[in-house]
């Protein structure tokens, strides 16, 4: 993949990233070659899915699973409260966190429609956390490039170990 392509890539995951609806916004877009697998009618309903040129590309960034009240309810001062601040998690007891992460979203989504994600490559704009690293690894996925680190860099140590590469890419 070349360079410019690369950075195209990263940079719609930034823009994305601002349709989350967590105070932490990350944005995701998968790209794998479209082998003429039949895909979910739902996904042709999906603004984020395009089949174009070949390819297959999938947009998503971590949100707000339906029914919780972090990140979607307000303060006295109409600030959105998350957990994260409220606990002062900063990584941790992430089974309290209620968003589900742009990485998980992306493969949620392919089962949904019925992508292929082996040969998949992902472009984040920060790296994958341990649990969804963990995730692109049984998914197959082939390549990250992300634009920062995640605080815990134990995502990217285990993709390395499972000789899945991962390139920080800034532009």
């Amino acid at each position: 993949m070349q360079k410019s392509q690369i950075t195209d890539f990263l940079k719609k995951a930034a823009f994305i990233a601002d349709n989350s609806t967590c105070g932490y916004k990350i944005g995701c877009v998968g790209v794998v070659k479209d082998i003429g697998q039949k895909i979910s009618p739902f996904a042709k309903k999906d603004p984020q899915f395009r089949r174009k040129d070949g390819f297959i590309y999938l947009k998503t960034w971590n949100e707000t699973l339906k029914g919780e009240i972090f990140c979607q309810t307000c303060d006295k001062n109409n600030k959105r409260i998350c957990i994260r601040e409220v606990e002062n998690l900063k990584g941790k007891d992430i089974q309290k966190v209620c968003s589900i992460h742009a990485e998980a979203n992306l493969i949620a989504k392919c089962a949904k429609y019925g992508i292929q994600t082996p040969e998949m490559t992902i472009f984040l704009t920060n790296s994958p956390c341990y649990i969804c690293a963990k995730s692109i690894i049984q998914a197959g996925i082939k390549k990250i490039y992300y634009i920062s680190k995640h605080t815990d860099t134990s995502g990217i140590e285990i993709l390395c170990k499972n000789s899945i590469p991962c390139e920080v890419t800034n532009f």
